[in-house]
């Protein structure tokens, strides 16, 4: 594991590129709690993923989640409190993609922040993001997993530390899985959970954030 100071706090840099047509693998879903305990039931047994939290709290390092339970000890998990899809930052490590980890040290305003001078964020080419929504009142918030590619990442810096076939591999399973595996309706280009599936057909909403003017309609039951 590695430190290093850089790229300012905030959203995570390869999360922001992503609207600039960066080449990327993504998938959105629409998902609840019991949804992702499925999800990470399967990330912890079936694949070598480790889960981080995208940027530590205040003054504090990096956290990693080993199970569920750790999360949901961490996190409101499958409630999405702000509506806007980021209710948990996520980054998925897998010691098959890249060997090793980097951890930046990001310098914070005092005045600004409660007196704290310091968070960390894990960062590094091929990191998977994997960005949890859910409840929202009445509405459920789109989930988000993804990814650069080799050629988006090389806008970013040398790529010949990751393992691209390995991650193409890796995330295909993942993703998969979401899909044929998880998912029991769909609304264009995004599968949608048991849970989160049952709860629209008693009249929740399927959207991309609680702003979003327009929600999706009806899923069509099926895997995509």
């Amino acid at each position: 594991m590695s430190i290093r100071t850089g790229w300012p706090w905030g959203y995570d840099k390869q999360w922001l590129c992503a609207a600039g047509g960066t080449a990327m693998a993504n998938l959105d879903f629409f998902a609840i709690r019991p949804d992702l305990e499925q999800l990470f039931a399967f990330l912890f047994a079936e694949t070598d993923f480790q889960v981080f939290e995208s940027y530590s709290e205040f003054g504090q390092p990096i956290r990693q989640f080993a199970s569920f339970e750790d999360l949901c000890a961490a996190f409101d998990v499958g409630h999405d409190k702000h509506g806007n899809g980021t209710a948990a930052l996520l980054q998925l490590w897998s010691p098959s993609v890249r060997r090793k980890q980097e951890i930046e040290r990001i310098s914070l305003d005092p005045t600004k922040c409660d007196g704290f001078t310091f968070r960390f964020r894990i960062s590094g080419l091929g990191l998977v993001q994997l960005y949890l929504g859910g409840i929202h009142d009445r509405v459920i918030i789109k989930s988000h997993y993804g990814h650069f590619s080799e050629r988006g990442a090389a806008r970013w810096g040398d790529v010949s530390s990751v393992d691209w076939n390995a991650l193409s591999k890796l995330s295909g399973k993942v993703q998969r899985h979401i899909r044929r595996k998880l998912g029991v309706a769909k609304v264009p280009g995004r599968p949608v959970l048991p849970g989160a599936y049952k709860l629209h057909t008693e009249g929740f909403e399927l959207k991309e954030a609680d702003q979003t003017p327009w929600a999706y309609a009806g899923a069509t039951a099926g895997s995509t």
